[in-house]
């Protein structure tokens, strides 16, 4: 029987760092298909001084909306900031409190397919919806022990979403910790769990999870590891559509990248007075890379994955096929090498990636694949 561990224990160890194959990935890594694609920055929003509606506090997730407008939740201001698809300032949401609407700590942000968008603040337990017009509609509150600290886009409205949990294994006197990841639509109840993904708690055999998800109902989930990511895709009646298990051999950070590598921002738990900068004073890079991170769907039904591979500093990404997971494609950057440690997300409007902690100021840029042949 799980046994939920308190929203305390949770929060307080949910101090998270923000940043920062098989033969047949290794075979297209090269092949010239690799090549003929790059993905480069063609604008950004946001300042170092200036107009407050530009000049950000930390930029902890962005989503493009339905509509093509871009949003961005800022966990400083505690406000979601929209701007048009060109970088125009449209309206903002949200302010710090615990009325509706209202932020306290704001964790995930995802566009609905109706045209607004919603909000996890997982220390309230609440996912917030908003509608198109930035006007606040209602939540759902009452998530134990905390919201989901990752929500996705959904088919009619719902969304999907990775919420963690902790339980004590009393026979084998163990913590478990691991991740659920559901369908939710009108309750905090789920319509559907798709996975459960325990291991015990001191393991870092999971230390990265993602997901990715597609209006009309595909969700897929990503758990990686040191040695290993697991792609799972899912069609929206639960079904497994196809299952992508790679292995993976220990890869080290370029000389470029230790040199631009730095600690991500720190979120310490609920009643703590440090601050980021005093939590990660004694902070120093970890040489080896990630395996992957699952970015995102575009509009040509492309799964994409931030792949820890490659010789340059650059980032490489995996594209999949969504429908069946047939490997389509690799391809490496020619972005700067902090790239490597930006979150950068794929949505069927454009491509969106940010430094959670970054050395100048905060901005998101808008990112585009090119065909290099052309």
């Amino acid at each position: 029987m799980h046994k939920a561990i308190g929203l305390t224990l949770l929060l307080s160890s949910l101090i998270i760092f923000i940043g920062c194959g098989r033969t047949e990935i290794i075979e297209a890594a090269n092949d010239s298909t690799q090549f003929q694609y790059d993905l480069v920055k063609v604008d950004s929003i946001g300042i170092e001084i200036g107009d407050s509606n530009y000049v950000f506090g930390t930029i902890i997730d962005a989503t493009y909306l339905i509509d093509g407008r871009i949003a961005l939740l800022d966990i400083i201001q505690q406000r979601i900031l929209v701007f048009s698809g060109t970088g125009e300032f449209v309206g903002s949401a949200g302010r710090e409190g615990m009325g509706p609407g209202e932020f306290v700590s704001p964790f995930s942000l995802t566009a609905l397919s109706d045209g607004g968008f919603a909000v996890s603040d997982i220390q309230q337990g609440k996912v917030m919806i908003f509608d198109s017009s930035l006007e606040y509609v209602r939540e759902l509150s009452g998530f134990q022990t905390m919201a989901p600290d990752r929500i996705s886009i959904g088919p009619g409205g719902s969304f999907f979403g990775r919420r963690l949990n902790w339980y004590y294994d009393q026979e084998e006197e163990e913590l478990y910790s691991g991740s659920e990841y559901c369908l939710w639509s009108d309750s905090v109840e789920p319509d559907r769990i798709y996975q459960e993904n325990y291991f015990l708690h001191s393991s870092d055999d999971r230390f990265s999870c993602g997901i990715a998800s597609s209006e009309d109902g595909q969700f897929f989930t990503m758990p990686s590891s040191k040695t290993e990511y697991i792609i799972t895709g899912y069609t929206h009646e639960g079904d497994v559509s196809f299952t992508i298990d790679v292995p993976w051999e220990t890869m080290y950070l370029t000389e470029e990248e230790l040199l631009v590598s730095r600690p991500g921002m720190m979120i310490p738990g609920p009643g703590s007075e440090a601050t980021s900068s005093e939590l990660t004073a004694g902070w120093s890079p970890d040489t080896t890379r990630l395996a992957g991170s699952l970015a995102g769907l575009d509009s040509e039904n492309r799964l994409w994955i931030k792949s820890g591979r490659g010789e340059t500093s650059s980032p490489v990404f995996d594209l999949y096929n969504a429908t069946d997971g047939s490997l389509i494609c690799s391809i490496e950057t020619t972005l700067p090498a902090i790239a490597r440690f930006w979150n950068i997300k794929i949505f069927e409007s454009g491509i969106l990636g940010w430094d959670h902690n970054p050395g100048d100021y905060p901005r998101i840029y808008m990112l585009e694949l090119i065909d290099k042949n052309l």
